[in-house]
């Protein structure tokens, strides 16, 4: 028997699809108040309306009986369906066409349907607690580490008691089977019957990207270890495939094109808390190539924010190798010894978390530093020993003007010649006949040739576009742009030059139009227009002396006369002009 089907993707474009005001209205008489809408709760009798529908997170939620969910939930709930028959009723609306499984497959899915409904009565009990006179040292610890009592709602934060069995005679209460309770990671078996696995406890219910609750996080309280505590692998849980806080962060992540990756629960909180919400928390676990693959499916681009011990700084350099290999654009935020996200944010706030983060590195420079601060290269046995392991890092890059402005960062913090390490990187490779890094002292000798432009490096687009964002916000800036002599050729993306020509002359067309407000559509810069247009500049800067360079290669060993002399003449006071400026 073939029944109906529901992948990721699919839930996705059905809840895309699907307004759920529009649904939720068909049910309940609802008024707006603010960005949300209130009505009387259709799950329990109510006069004063406690029932609220945000159609901006996609999500209802009664401060009463305590219900809530997307879409898809509300559809079970009011109408008695199982999970794939919401999806499907949904889609049909849509007209968006549901595939088909087998009846064994079916089963299986609807095994895990139970596991996640469990999950969110769970999550209703431990959300309950935290709010009962009970919970008071449980919400003063959460005050204390700056979680708002809004912010504990926002993330359906609840407490688990110090009773054995108080989550499981719930659960009883509410007809379920306690074996599925043990499926889910909630209770386990002892000697007196099934006892409670979160004791103690502050919880942090974790959602799957689509918001449906798989597992869950609780740290402890009082003292004891451990710490923090997991739900064990379920048919619905495993940290290597979730990421905590993704569903709620998805939307601001696919908006920058961009996801800020930290460790734990309180990090992507405090984040959240400064405004800072394209977030997402690895759960302390080892980042994985399924991690990878389901953020590739938001954005492009990624900062790791992991703490500064030394732990951390493992973890992000395991971190920086999956992202890489999944071809996400990848730069290193980071701490002090002994800070994390969490306390950075509580201390500095939202203007000090942006520059931070402005701050990140581009991840080959981050790997190159963290290498060179591992050894004490003011002695010649850790210089060697840190060349050696920066040979071998650079060899690993498989793109030649990627390594080649690798080597020449490297030998610089190292201290060391650029040619000699270009060497070592040449025999590292198994080169034969190494090519002579091009400086000012050797040019003279070496083989005329064509010099191919570099693409746009790491960081150049986005300073390209964070300035032309400004212009198109603040066009009186544009007078200040033209004096410093930028000109439309110095954008070297397509489209933010061809915004800056119609910009600078006044004449949109349907395309700039289309770009400029896509660009519109984004968040606010997070650096202000005078550090955006410093690193400009800076980069026009380097540019520039490097198709200097390129010209100086090319006319290096011509023998033409004059005419060349001149030209090399006044290539070479150029270039000294420009390296010499301090304006940039």
């Amino acid at each position: 028997m073939e029944i109906a089907r529901f992948s990721d993707e699919l839930i996705e474009q059905v809840k895309a699809a699907v307004d759920i005001v529009e649904v939720v209205g068909r049910r309940v008489e609802l008024r707006p108040t603010g960005k949300n809408y209130v009505g009387l709760c259709p799950f329990h009798s109510e006069k004063t309306p406690s029932f609220t529908v945000s159609p901006e997170k996609q999500f209802f939620h009664c401060f009463g009986c305590q219900k809530g969910g997307n879409v898809i939930n509300f559809v079970m709930e009011t109408e008695n369906l199982s999970f794939p028959e919401a999806v499907t009723k949904l889609a049909e609306e849509k007209g968006i066409k549901v595939p088909t499984i087998s009846s064994q497959d079916q089963r299986r899915e609807e095994e895990r349907e139970r596991l996640r409904q469990i999950n969110q009565m769970a999550a209703r009990y431990y959300y309950r607690n935290l709010r009962l006179p009970q919970g008071a040292q449980a919400r003063e610890c959460l005050q204390k580490r700056g979680i708002t009592e809004q912010l504990a709602r926002d993330f359906y934060l609840g407490l688990s008691f110090e009773e054995w069995d108080g989550l499981a005679n719930f659960l009883q209460a509410q007809g379920f089977d306690l074996e599925l309770a043990q499926a889910a990671g909630l209770v386990t078996t002892g000697k007196r019957g099934y006892v409670d696995r979160f004791r103690g406890r502050l919880m942090f219910p974790i959602c799957d990207h689509l918001g449906r609750f798989v597992g869950f996080g609780g740290r402890l309280l009082g003292e004891g270890q451990p710490k923090y505590l997991n739900t064990g692998q379920t048919a619905v849980f495993n940290k290597s495939y979730v990421l905590y806080g993704l569903n709620w962060s998805k939307d601001e992540i696919k908006a920058q094109d961009q996801v800020i990756i930290v460790e734990g629960y309180t990090d992507l909180i405090s984040l959240f808390a400064v405004g800072q919400r394209n977030v997402a928390a690895s759960l302390g676990t080892a980042f994985t190539s399924a991690h990878a693959r389901l953020l590739k499916r938001f954005c492009s681009r990624a900062v790791i924010a992991f703490d500064g011990d030394a732990a951390g700084q493992r973890a992000a350099w395991r971190g920086i190798e999956v992202l890489h290999k999944f071809g996400l654009q990848v730069r290193v935020a980071e701490l002090a010894s002994g800070q994390d996200p969490d306390t950075f944010a509580r201390t500095q706030g939202a203007q000090g978390v942006r520059a931070w983060l402005h701050r990140a590195k581009p991840f080959r420079e981050y790997q190159i530093d963290r290498i060179i601060s591992q050894h004490d290269v003011e002695t010649r046995e850790g210089k060697l020993t840190a060349s050696t392991e920066l040979v071998t890092l650079l060899a690993q890059l498989t793109s030649a003007v990627e390594r080649d402005e690798y080597t020449r960062y490297a030998a610089e913090r190292l201290g060391v010649s650029e040619q000699s390490l270009a060497a070592e990187v040449s025999n590292k490779l198994g080169i034969g006949r190494v090519s002579r890094v091009q400086t000012r002292r050797n040019l003279k000798g070496a083989p005329r040739r064509r010099v191919l432009r570099p693409p746009m490096e790491v960081g150049e687009e986005l300073r390209e576009r964070e300035v032309l964002r400004y212009l198109l916000q603040e066009p009186e800036r544009l007078a200040e742009v033209k004096a410093r002599g930028v000109t439309a050729s110095d954008f070297l993306h397509a489209d933010y030059r061809h915004v800056y020509v119609s910009l600078s002359q006044n004449i949109p067309d349907q395309r700039g139009t289309a770009i400029a407000s896509r660009l519109l559509s984004l968040p606010a810069p997070a650096a202000s227009w005078e550090d955006c247009f410093r690193s400009f500049l800076a980069v026009l800067r380097k540019r520039r002396l490097r198709k200097i360079e390129e010209k100086l290669s090319l006319l290096e060993n011509d023998r033409k006369g004059l005419d060349v002399r001149m030209e090399l003449y006044q290539l070479l006071k150029e270039y000294y002009g420009i390296y010499r400026e301090d304006s940039y």
